[in-house]
């Protein structure tokens, strides 16, 4: 660690009661809960809602609702780019949890749009509306393709993938409770003839929607890749002419939701949230709000790494982590940190490269990547951890490599060789870990 590094201490920050703070940090981690789910956590919302409406609105500027009859809490939370890990979840029974893909998300929205029409539906039928939906829209664009059933000629595992994902949709709408179904949707994966009767609480629908409707908003319906920025109308670039305060609310905002969603932040004085988190004022705050949701700054000139030492706010468990993924990146940070240039571009064959060699040295570890692309695929699985716990970050064009971040120099990897067929790392850094290599 340089001589410039500051850690913050985790903890409540001022003006913020300890009660009110897990209720910031569970909002950040999954930004709808109701009272089915955990009864504790909405009567912590229900008694603070002033309190932690207050400090999303001045902090980040998110609303923050409770509503009591309906039983839901809900975090109003809108980025252009939104952090990987903090998505909304599908819960696939003993499979545990999974991020939502775009794709599900676009069919939850459809699956809501059309039980509000009528609130109890078909499996079958519900799929042949969202089916007969995107039908026309795929072709201009404003929708993605969805034929959860191949016809001639089509492939099977698309076909799959599409029903797959349906389903995902349903279940994500189960766990905020806001549908019901008469059997188990889980079976549907196991029986593909299965059909069952969904129903849907329409108060519980009215509470999804997050925006006015699309013909209210200065937007072009035929450009879906301009919503996004439409809709974060409040994140774009201020007029010239714009109040003082109105700018500094806005840096404030923009730095604040990066140390709050994302696990590094570089604080350049030349961009707003660089430059609101160089100031004095702005790092304290920071450091405040981050200590309010249970997280943890480490702060050098360069890098602001922020990690998650309770789990409150994110599902990251890297380095901490046992699975053949995390040893992956472990193992690629040792290699990344063992170059002449830390900070150098890397590209997927360099990486693959240095797992194929411990596969190779090691054939009792990772035996399910040992066979052929196996370092291919551990070695994408690993990037995607260290992304994560933002150690790497894309390098444009996306697709075409990596290139470290700062926070790489926060990091000493240290393997230990074992005589028997058991290897163990030792993570010192941000956090510290242990990790059993094999398999």
């Amino acid at each position: 660690m340089s001589a410039q590094s500051r850690t913050s201490g985790s903890g409540s920050a001022r003006g913020l009661e300890p009660e009110a703070g897990v209720v910031v940090a569970r909002m950040l981690r999954q930004q709808i809960h109701s009272v089915e789910d955990d009864p504790e956590l909405f009567g912590l919302a229900s008694a603070h809602q002033r309190e932690v409406a207050s400090w999303f609105d001045h902090t980040v500027g998110w609303r923050f609702e409770v509503y009591r009859s309906e039983g839901l809490c809900r975090l109003y939370k809108r980025r252009a780019d939104p952090p990987s890990d903090r998505g909304p979840v599908v819960r696939r029974g003993k499979s545990g949890e999974v991020p939502a893909s775009p794709l599900v998300l676009v069919l939850a929205s459809l699956i809501c749009e059309q039980l509000w029409r009528s609130t109890q539906a078909t499996f079958n039928d519900l799929q042949r509306a969202v089916v007969q939906a995107c039908g026309t829209e795929a072709d201009l664009g404003r929708l993605p393709r969805f034929r959860p059933v191949a016809d001639a000629g089509e492939k099977q595992a698309t076909a799959g993938a599409h029903r797959r994902a349906f389903i995902d949709a349903l279940l994500l709408l189960e766990s905020w409770h806001v549908i019901e179904s008469d059997v188990a949707l889980d079976q549907l994966k196991q029986d593909q003839g299965l059909d069952l009767v969904i129903t849907a609480r329409r108060e519980r629908l009215a509470l999804l929607t997050a925006s006015v409707a699309p013909s209210l908003l200065d937007i072009d319906v035929d450009r879906p890749d301009t919503h996004a920025a439409a809709l974060c109308a409040d994140q774009q670039d201020l007029p010239e002419d714009a109040p003082v305060k109105a700018q500094e609310r806005r840096r404030r905002h923009l730095a604040m939701r990066a140390i709050l969603d994302d696990p590094g932040v570089v604080p350049d004085p030349a961009s707003e949230a660089g430059k609101y988190l160089s100031s004095y004022t702005g790092r304290e705050r920071a450091l405040e709000a981050a200590a309010a949701a249970g997280l943890v700054c480490t702060v050098r000139r360069d890098w602001w790494s922020v990690s998650d030492p309770y789990g409150r706010s994110t599902d990251l468990t890297f380095p901490a982590g046992r699975s053949l993924e995390q040893h992956g990146a472990l193992l690629l940070l040792e290699a990344l940190v063992g170059r002449d240039e830390p900070m150098d571009w890397f590209g997927i064959e360099w990486a693959s490269s240095q797992l194929r060699r411990e596969l190779a040295e090691r054939p009792w570890w990772a035996r399910r990547y040992q066979g052929p692309g196996g370092e291919r695929a551990l070695a994408e699985a690993g990037i995607q951890q260290l992304r994560s716990a933002g150690i790497v970050s894309a390098d444009p064009p996306p697709g075409s490599g990596w290139r470290p971040t700062p926070a790489v120099h926060l990091w000493q990897v240290r393997v230990s060789h074992a005589t028997s067929t058991a290897k163990n790392a030792t993570v010192s850094g941000v956090t510290d870990g242990r990790e059993s290599l094999d398999d």
